[in-house]
């Protein structure tokens, strides 16, 4: 690995001397280091454009939380580039790497003695009247939710074009066994483990409780039509980009062919994992 894209959370009091540690390990392995707007507004110095990371990247170093990773995987978008993330942040269930190993884990990389997980993502599309369609991939969830004070979103869900149901609820979340411990966790939903093939969708605060989270298999191709007119409707992708929608437009959500590749360290595995961010055994 010669090209090697350092992307920071720019506002964490961490982000710098960490950075800095990562930047001169690097230079002193003659790498050449690609740096994102963030991580060289933290470092002051000259950013790389996000196509020249996209395109020549062989591994990307993500400073941050798994914000700043799902939006590293966002910006090399169809590409399977490897990442590594060293969690500044709080829960950090994709940033596991901890700051006090991140040098020993990137020896343990350049001499090519790491593992990667394949995780699947979900690709989604919007189809409304004004044939104005739109795209997006997703590493955890596509989330369907109402405003702050609109009224219950009624919409029909079909799997493989056969009718499930009318779900009459505060929204619903469509999320990958990755997403299954982000906002699908805190809604009710099931841990998943996260190499499994297998699509979650999960109703927030329905209105009938008999409206449970299912799982279906990942090769499901699932239609949400709005019948809601209450025009504060949204869809949010990732928790980051998001766009309103309207009375009648459809969503399709299926498996997408893209998957993101996450450096996991040797010393961990999901249940340690479950057990450190979730304080599961402790008293």
């Amino acid at each position: 690995m010669n090209n090697i894209a350092l992307i920071a959370k720019p506002h964490s009091e961490t982000s710098k001397p960490v950075a800095q540690k990562i930047y001169t390990f690097l230079k002193e392995k003659n790498k050449n280091i690609l740096l994102d707007k963030r991580a060289a507004y933290v470092l002051n110095l000259p950013s790389n454009s996000e196509e020249e990371i996209k395109e020549i990247s062989e591994l990307i170093i993500v400073l941050g939380g798994d914000g700043t990773l799902i939006s590293a995987i966002r910006l090399i978008d169809n590409k399977d580039t490897p990442i590594l993330g060293i969690n500044l942040g709080r829960l950090g269930f994709l940033t596991e790497t901890k700051v006090h190993e991140a040098i020993q884990i990137l020896e343990n990389i350049l001499q090519d003695n790491y593992k990667c997980e394949k995780r699947m993502k979900l690709h989604g599309k919007i189809l409304n009247n004004d044939n104005d369609n739109y795209h997006m991939e997703v590493l955890n969830d596509i989330v369907i939710h109402k405003g702050a004070l609109a009224r219950i979103i009624e919409m029909d869900v079909f799997i493989n074009d056969m009718f499930v149901n009318t779900y009459r609820s505060d929204g619903l979340i469509i999320a990958t066994p990755t997403g299954s411990t982000a906002y699908s966790l805190a809604a009710g939903g099931p841990i998943v483990f996260p190499t499994m093939d297998s699509i979650l969708i999960t109703p927030i605060c329905p209105h009938s409780l008999t409206h449970r989270p299912i799982i279906i298999p990942d090769d499901s191709v699932i239609k949400i039509v709005i019948k809601s007119e209450d025009e504060k409707i949204f869809i949010t992708f990732d928790g980051q980009i998001g766009k309103k929608l309207e009375k009648g437009d459809n969503i399709i959500i299926k498996k997408s062919t893209n998957f993101a590749r996450l450096i996991i360290p040797h010393n961990r595995n999901y249940f340690s994992l479950l057990r450190e961010k979730l304080n599961w055994g402790n008293k």
